[in-house]
C-alpha cells in the first residue's frame, strides 16, 4: 500500500507537470497554428535560469520566480514577433513545414547556446537540479516526499488557473474563439496579432515555470528539451489539441506510466514506454484517446 501511494504520488505529479507544458503548446498551435518545437527547450531554459538564480546568485524565490517570468515575458514578446508572427503571415500552405524547420533551428541553437554557456562559466557538469528537501508528510501511515506534495499542489492551482483563464478571461474566450475559427474571430473585430501574441507570452511563461517545478524532482540537462517537446506531442496526439480535461488525463496516464515503469525496469526505460504507449495509440486509435487527435 504504501509504495502504491508513494508512486500514485510521483506519477500523478509528474503528469501534472507535463499537462502544464503539454497544453500550454496546444494552446499555441489551435490559436496560431505554429508547432512550435522549441517549446520543450523554454521549459529547459526556464529550469536553467532558475537554477542559476537561487543556486549560483543565492536569491530568494520570490525573487528568483519574478525575474524568470520577466525574462520569458520578455523572450515570448521576441518569439511571437520575430518568428510566429512572421510564418502567419506567409499562409496556411507554408505554416506547418515553416514552423517545424524555423523553431527546430531556434531549438537547437538554445540548447547549445545553453549547455556551452552552463558547462563554460557555470559547472562542467550540464545538470541542474533544485536540491531543496522539504518536510515529508505522513497519510495513511505513508511518508510522502513534500517535494513531490508541493508539486502537486502548484500544479493543481496552475492548471485550475488555466482553467479559469479559459473560461472567465476575454483573453480567455478570445483565444478560444480564434481556434474555433480565424474567419469568424475577423468578422466580429476581433485583433488576431494581439490575442496570438497574448498567448504566445503565456505559453512560453508557463513552460519556463514548468521547468522550474520539475527541477525540484527530477534533474535536468540542456539537451533534454526536444525530448520533453515529444512528450508534449505524445500527449496532444492522445487527448486532442484543445481539450483541457483530455490533456491533463493522458498527461498524468504518462507520468504513471514512466514512473512506474521507472520503478520496476530503470529510469532509462522511461522514454521508451511513453513513445510505446504513443505508438500503440497510433496503431488502435490514431484519432486520440479522448476525442479528436491532433491529426
Amino acid at each position: 500500500m504504501a509504495l502504491v501511494l508513494q508512486l500514485l504520488v510521483a506519477g500523478v505529479s509528474l503528469g501534472g507537470i507535463y499537462a502544464l507544458f503539454s497544453f500550454s503548446f496546444s494552446l499555441v498551435i489551435s490559436t496560431t497554428m505554429v508547432l512550435n518545437i522549441a517549446h520543450g527547450v523554454f521549459v529547459v531554459w526556464g529550469a536553467g535560469i532558475a537554477a542559476v538564480l537561487l543556486l549560483r546568485l543565492k536569491l530568494s524565490p520570490f525573487f528568483a520566480v519574478p525575474m524568470v517570468v520577466l525574462f520569458f515575458v520578455g523572450f515570448g514578446f521576441l518569439f511571437y514577433w520575430g518568428i510566429a508572427r512572421t510564418l502567419m503571415k506567409r499562409g496556411s500552405h507554408f505554416l506547418l513545414s515553416g514552423s517545424i524547420l524555423a523553431t527546430y533551428g531556434l531549438a537547437l541553437a538554445m540548447e547549445s547556446g545553453l549547455g556551452t554557456a552552463w558547462m563554460t562559466f557555470v559547472d562542467a557538469s550540464p545538470t541542474f537540479l533544485l536540491p531543496f528537501t522539504l518536510p515529508s508528510l505522513k497519510i495513511l501511515g505513508t511518508s510522502l516526499s513534500g517535494n513531490r506534495l508541493v508539486i502537486l499542489c502548484l500544479v493543481v492551482l496552475m492548471i485550475l488557473g488555466f482553467y479559469l483563464f479559459l473560461r472567465k478571461t476575454f483573453l480567455g474566450r478570445s483565444a478560444r474563439a480564434m481556434a474555433q475559427s480565424i474567419d469568424g474571430f475577423l468578422i466580429i473585430g476581433l485583433n488576431p496579432d494581439r490575442t496570438a501574441s497574448l498567448v504566445v507570452i503565456l505559453a512560453v511563461v508557463v513552460a519556463a515555470l514548468a521547468g522550474i517545478l520539475y527541477i525540484l524532482a527530477i534533474p535536468l540537462n540542456p539537451f533534454e528539451g526536444l525530448p520533453l517537446t515529444l512528450k508534449a506531442l505524445t500527449v496532444i496526439i492522445l487527448a486532442g489539441v484543445e481539450s483541457l480535461p483530455g490533456i491533463l488525463a493522458a498527461s498524468v496516464l504518462l507520468g504513471l506510466a514512466e514512473v512506474i515503469g521507472s520503478y520496476f525496469l530503470g529510469s532509462v526505460w522511461a522514454p521508451v514506454i511513453g513513445y510505446g504507449i504513443l505508438f500503440l495509440v497510433l496503431l488502435i486509435r490514431p484519432t486520440g484517446l479522448f476525442g479528436k487527435g491532433i491529426a
